[in-house]
């Protein structure tokens, strides 16, 4: 694949502008204390999905690879003392990676990346991508809504640099979608759908503005390794 296929992303960066926020928003009187988050804790360990990367007309697929490299536990740890580590590798069956990322808290560094997708526009878009998905930067500034339509719990808040809506089932219980952007580029909806066992088996990112869609289907999850006392 050729260098020049992505070009036309960075014309499309300065135009345009996509909307996040979900329609028919009627504010709730009271906060909601019981709302099952999806962040951190439900990275840990391993998680392998099936996926494929669509931009435009172009192509890929293989595995995806999210692994938290930090060895503290969560439990009993408020979300604002918690500051992970994520690898996440993206390569095809015969092992030839397109992309090997690492996700800070305060940073993110392209470790390496197939040529074609190295681009610092699209790297820009995939942390926005990954930093959502993971719900690495704590929740802040939280004002509730129903959705009078369906009914279902959304949640303004900001994360981190990224102003973000997140739908949920009535109950809260459910996170259904989570769309967040920091610029008019680099906005992501996530879709999350199949749960089994509490974890979504079928999530899907867009980033409608550069044509970008990144489909994953979960096959396993192992847990974090703990390092037995000598």
């Amino acid at each position: 694949m050729r260098s020049s296929l992505f070009v036309s992303i960075l014309a499309l960066l300065f135009t345009g502008c996509v909307s996040i926020k979900p329609s028919e928003l009627k504010p709730l009187t009271f906060d909601v204390k019981q709302v099952t988050t999806f962040g951190p804790r439900d990275f840990s360990g391993v998680t392998l999905f099936k996926a494929s990367l669509d931009i435009k007309k172009h192509h890929l697929s293989g595995l995806l690879i999210i692994k938290r490299m930090d060895s503290s536990g969560d439990e009993g740890k408020p979300d604002s003392a918690i500051h992970p580590v994520f690898r996440i590798v993206f390569s095809n069956e015969i092992g030839m990676t397109f992309f090997d990322l690492e996700l800070k808290s305060d940073s993110f560094k392209v470790i390496s990346c197939f040529e074609s997708l190295n681009k610092s526009a699209l790297m820009k878009i995939f942390e926005t991508d990954f930093r959502l998905l993971t719900g690495i930067d704590p929740l802040k500034t939280k004002t509730f809504y129903t959705q009078t339509s369906t009914k279902n719990l959304v949640i303004s808040c900001n994360a981190g640099r990224y102003k973000t809506w997140q739908t949920y089932s009535p109950s809260g219980d459910t996170i259904f979608i989570k769309a967040g952007k920091s610029t008019i580029a680099d906005h992501a909806i996530i879709s999350y759908r199949k749960y089994a066992n509490g974890f979504p088996t079928k999530i899907t990112i867009e980033n409608n503005f550069i044509g970008m869609i990144l489909s994953m289907r979960l096959l396993d999850r192992k847990p974090p390794t703990i390092a037995k006392p000598n």
